[in-house]
C-alpha cells in the first residue's frame, strides 16, 4: 500500500483531503485513498486533461462497485476551483504527489492544513524547505523523498516546546575564544534553535560575554553551576535541553555557520537519530587547518538503518561528538548520559553508547567543524597519569555494552579499547608506560581471551595494532610503545618488530 495512504489510514480523524498531483501523479494513490479511508470529502487536482479523464474513470468504476465505502463527496477540481478552495473541517489534510518544484506546494500554506503528507523526487523538491514552511501551520508532516534511496520525514508538533535543536556549550576558562564560537554558531537564524551556555564555575568572564550576546539574541541562554568538569556541564545542559535533537560544541572551537542547519536538515529529512559531518584540526600556533579523514562517504552519506553498519562506527568513526547532532528520544530511550565523575574524555563513552543504540545514522560529507589544537589545558595534551581515566571509562562501557548482550558490539568495543590504549601509550611520559601497559593488558582481558582478541583485531584493525596487542600480552611494554609510535609507512622497522615478536613466542 502507498505510504501516504498508510499515513492517512493511521489518522481516522482526517475527514477531508485535498490531493494536489503533478503530471506523474499516481493513479493507484487516488484509488487507495478512496478505498481505505472513510472520508466526508475528497478533492483532487491533476494538471492535464488526460489525467482528468483517467481519474474520472477511476471514480466512475468505484461508484459502480464500491459505492458504500467511497467518500461522501469526491470532486475533481479545475484550476479555478483549486485557487478558490477552502477547507471545511479543522482536521483537513493536504496531500501531494509528483509535483515539480517546491513553489507548487508552498502556494497552499494559506489553507492551514492540520496534516501535510506526500511523495516527492529529491531532484525536484526539498523536503526540509517544505517542512520549514509548514511547521507552524501543520500538526503533523509526513514526506517521502525518492531518488538515490528513499527517506521519510516524519514529524509531529510537540505539545511542550517548539524547539527542534538544542546546542550545548560547556564553558570553563575559554573567554578568549568564545566570541568567534558564538558568532559562527548563531549565524544560522532559525527561531526553533536554542543555545545553552553552561558556565561550569569558570573563573574568567565567560558568563558576562554570553549575557552580552543574549541581549541581542533571545535564543541564547546562560546556565550557571558550580565547577564539576566538562561531563557534568554537558549533562547539566542535556537535562535542560528542549530540542528534538541535541548537539554539543567545545566553545574554544568554532564552526562553519551552515553546519547545524545542514546537520539538522539531513537528520529531519530521513528521521535519522544521528547526523554528523567532518571536521578540521585547527593549529593554534600557525592558524593552519587540516581536514581529518573519517567515514563520511557511502553508505553513510545516503543514510543507513542497517545495525551492522551503524555498530561499525563504534570503532571506525573518530571520537568527536561535537560535530554531530543526536536524537533526544534516542538518548532518553537508551538512558545515555555523561558520567559526571569523569574529569576528561567523557566524549568517548557518549560516542560508543550512541552508536550502539542508534537505529539510523546519516553523514554530511563536508568538513564543517574547526577543532582547535595546541591550546593549553586541553585533555588531548595529557601525557601522565591523567590518561589512566581510560580504565574507568571502559569499566562503564563494559557494563553498558554488556547489558546489550550483542557480540558484535562487544567486538567493536574491544577494538576501541586497543585503539585508545595505543593512543595513550604513544603519548605517555616514559615513567608511566609500564604501569599503564599493565593496566591495559588487564583491561583487554576483561571480556575476551587471547585468541579471541587476536581474531577480533585481525578482522577489525591493522596489522600494527594487532602486533601491539601481542606485545602487551607478552609483557614487552617498551616494544609496545615502539610499535605504538611507529609510522605505518616505515616497513623496515615493522619487519624488525615482527622478528622480535617471533622471538617472544
Amino acid at each position: 500500500m502507498n505510504q501516504v495512504v498508510l499515513f492517512v489510514a493511521a489518522h481516522p480523524q482526517i475527514h477531508e483531503i485535498l490531493l494536489v498531483g503533478g503530471a506523474q501523479c499516481s493513479e493507484n494513490l487516488i484509488f487507495e485513498l478512496c478505498m481505505n479511508q472513510p472520508l466526508r470529502q475528497l478533492s483532487i487536482f491533476v494538471p492535464t486533461e488526460e489525467q482528468r479523464k483517467k481519474v474520472e474513470k477511476i471514480i466512475e468504476m468505484m461508484q459502480c462497485s464500491h459505492k458504500d465505502i467511497l467518500p461522501n463527496s469526491i470532486k475533481l477540481l479545475s484550476e479555478k476551483e483549486l485557487a478558490n478552495y477552502s477547507p471545511k473541517t479543522s482536521s483537513f489534510a493536504l496531500l501531494f504527489d509528483a509535483l515539480k518544484n517546491d513553489e507548487e506546494l508552498l502556494h497552499f500554506t494559506s489553507l492551514n492544513p492540520a496534516y501535510l503528507a506526500g511523495t516527492l523526487c529529491k531532484n525536484d523538491m526539498n523536503a526540509f524547505k517544505i517542512w520549514e514552511s509548514y511547521r507552524k501551520i501543520s500538526e503533523e508532516i509526513y514526506i517521502v523523498s525518492c531518488g538515490s534511496g528513499e527517506e521519510i520525514l516524519e514529524w509531529k508538533r510537540s505539545c511542550s516546546s517548539d524547539i527542534e535543536l538544542s546546542v550545548i556549550f560547556p564553558m570553563y576558562n575559554i573567554a578568549a575564544y568564545l566570541p568567534k564560537c558564538i558568532e559562527t554558531t548563531t549565524a544560522w537564524g532559525a527561531e526553533y534553535v536554542e543555545f545553552l551556555f553552561v558556565d561550569d564555575g569558570s573563573p574568567d568572564n565567560c558568563a558576562e560575554i554570553v549575557e552580552d550576546y543574549a541581549k541581542k539574541d533571545s535564543r541564547i541562554k546562560l546556565l550557571r553551576k558550580t565547577n564539576g568538569g566538562c561531563a557534568s556541564a554537558r549533562q547539566y545542559g542535556l537535562s535542560r535541553a528542549k530540542g528534538r535533537y541535541v548537539g554539543f560544541i567545545d566553545p574554544d572551537d568554532y564552526i562553519d555557520p551552515t553546519m547545524f542547519r545542514k546537520l539538522f536538515a539531513r537528520a529531519l529529512t530521513g528521521s535519522y537519530e544521528i547526523s554528523y559531518c567532518g571536521y578540521n584540526d585547527l593549529y593554534e600556533e600557525t592558524g593552519e587547518t587540516k581536514e581529518i579523514q573519517d567515514v563520511l562517504g557511502w553508505p553513510y552519506n545516503n543514510g543507513t538503518s542497517d545495525p551492522v553498519l551503524i555498530n561499525a562506527l563504534i570503532t571506525y568513526r573518530r571520537v568527536a561528538i561535537w560535530r554531530g547532532i543526536y536524537s533526544r528520544n534516542m538518548i532518553e530511550r537508551s538512558k545515555i548520559h555523561f558520567y559526571e565523575d569523569l574529569r576528561r574524555f567523557d566524549d568517548l563513552p557518549f560516542k560508543v553508547e550512541t552508536f550502539a543504540k542508534a537505529r539510523s545514522v546519516v553523514a554530511v560529507p563536508e568538513y564543517l567543524y574547526y577543532y582547535r589544537m595546541q591550546r593549553p589545558g586541553q585533555d588531548v595534551s595529557a601525557d601522565d597519569e591523567r590518561l589512566y581515566v581510560h580504565f574507568q571509562i571502559f569499566k562503564y562501557l563494559d557494563e553498558f555494552i554488556g547489558k546489550c548482550a550483542d557480540r558484535t558490539q562487544m567486538d567493536y568495543l574491544q577494538a576501541v579499547k586497543l585503539q585508545t590504549h595505543i593512543w595513550a601509550i604513544q603519548k605517555l611520559q616514559p615513567e608511566f608506560v609500564k604501569e599503564y601497559c599493565t593496566k591495559a593488558r588487564e583491561d583487554l582481558n576483561t571480556n575476551f581471551g587471547f585468541w579471541e582478541s587476536c581474531y577480533i583485531f585481525k578482522k577489525l584493525l591493522s596489522r600494527k595494532e594487532l602486533m601491539v596487542y601481542i606485545t602487551l600480552k607478552f609483557g614487552a611494554f617498551q616494544l609496545a610503545r615502539c610499535l605504538a609510535t611507529l609510522n605505518r609507512k616505515r616497513r623496515n622497522d615493522e619487519k624488525h618488530a615482527i622478528e622480535q615478536l617471533a622471538e617472544l613466542q
